[in-house]
């Protein structure tokens, strides 16, 4: 991130990082060069220290695949498979090599505006948790 910094002196206008732990990285970096909080910049895990930055205005959105929702569902498929059932799909992902039949789930994009009633309200991640800290 510094590099990308320094080789774009006229500003970076966001930063998607791969996962939260990039886009914390990413932060800091934006925070060395005082752009904290005014470069957007989005992860995807929905870890706690994401949701924290959030709360603070230092990281714009994460995104959160609902765990309960993708084990159920990778259940019933491991179910499926074990009773030698074809399970009907209708989407593919290329892996380079192949179209992967695939089952894919929703993602759900995480703001400042939707944290109690996504991750909070699925017990992902405590209220307390959450705002610990931030009201000191």
């Amino acid at each position: 991130m510094k590099e990308a910094l320094e080789a774009n002196p006229e500003g970076i206008d966001a930063v998607i990082a791969a996962n939260d732990a990039t886009a914390g990285a990413a932060s800091l970096a934006l925070l060395e060069y005082g752009l904290l909080g005014k470069v957007p910049v989005a992860g995807q895990d929905a870890e706690l220290a994401a949701i924290q930055r959030i709360v603070r205005g230092e990281q714009t959105m994460t995104v959160y695949k609902p765990i309960q929702s993708l084990a159920r569902e990778a259940a019933k498929l491991a179910v499926q498979l074990a009773a030698g059932e074809e399970i009907e799909v209708t989407e593919y992902v290329n892996n380079g090599k192949m179209n992967v039949p695939s089952v894919l789930l929703s993602p759900i994009a995480v703001y400042e505006h939707n944290i109690q009633e996504t991750i909070i309200a699925d017990g992902f991640h405590s209220e307390e948790d959450v705002f610990k800290g931030l009201s000191e």
